[in-house]
């Protein structure tokens, strides 16, 4: 599946399962179905993941909240810092203090 090296290298690519299908010229439901069988979750939840996991990654590296906001697809700092006090159960900033 080219699109989850492509998630990988850039998880700021926020295209849906939807738009993989119709860059790849395939359907939504095919990719769902090989998707689900290859990993056992869905792809908005792999991705997800993904993202999350790049983000954890980037304010222990020192880089500010909006680069890091940026680089995993969100419009804005104060929708990654919810996202990400969600998902970590700390603000950016308290993260990387510690």
């Amino acid at each position: 599946m080219p699109f989850v090296h492509a998630v990988r290298a850039d998880p700021s690519d926020q295209r849906t399962l939807t738009g993989w299908a119709a860059a790849l010229g395939c359907g939504a439901r095919t990719i769902t179905r090989a998707f689900q069988s290859g990993t056992g979750t869905s792809f908005a939840r792999w991705a997800a993941s993904v993202r999350a996991r790049h983000a954890v990654r980037l304010p222990a590296l020192g880089f500010e909240v909006d680069v890091v906001a940026d680089a995993v697809g969100h419009r804005s700092a104060s929708a990654f810092g919810a996202a990400f006090r969600r998902t970590t159960g700390m603000t950016p900033g308290r993260f990387r203090a510690r």
